[in-house]
């Protein structure tokens, strides 16, 4: 489905593209590139404490101009982030995950 913008098919996060070896990326990156035609929206989601310097952490890896959309878990302890972005390959979104997972103890989905 090419050009449909979806996110990945797949959770993966960060910390787990970096210790992947080339093969599976290349895989990863093969079943990215059959769902888009580049550059697409990416819709990127992450599951992170509600502190500020956590969601800022994650934001931050992103430019100013994406849409953002956070939703507090029921006891408040927990914000979803749900950040659209128009992406120009699979490399960005690699990169977008890698530095969003620098900030540590959230997830990436």
């Amino acid at each position: 489905m090419k050009g449909v913008p979806i996110g990945c098919p797949f959770p993966f996060s960060g910390q787990y593209l970096r210790v992947m070896d080339d093969a599976r990326r290349d895989g990863l990156r093969a079943q990215l590139d059959a769902h888009h035609e580049w550059p697409s929206e990416y819709m990127f989601k992450f599951i992170a404490p509600n502190q500020a310097e956590k969601i800022e952490g994650v934001l931050a890896a992103f430019p100013d101009h994406v849409d953002v959309q956070r939703k507090s878990s029921g006891g408040g302890k927990y914000v979803a982030l749900t950040i659209r972005e128009t992406v120009a390959s699979a490399d960005v979104v690699f990169e977008r995950y890698e530095a969003a997972s620098a900030v540590g103890n959230i997830f990436s989905l």
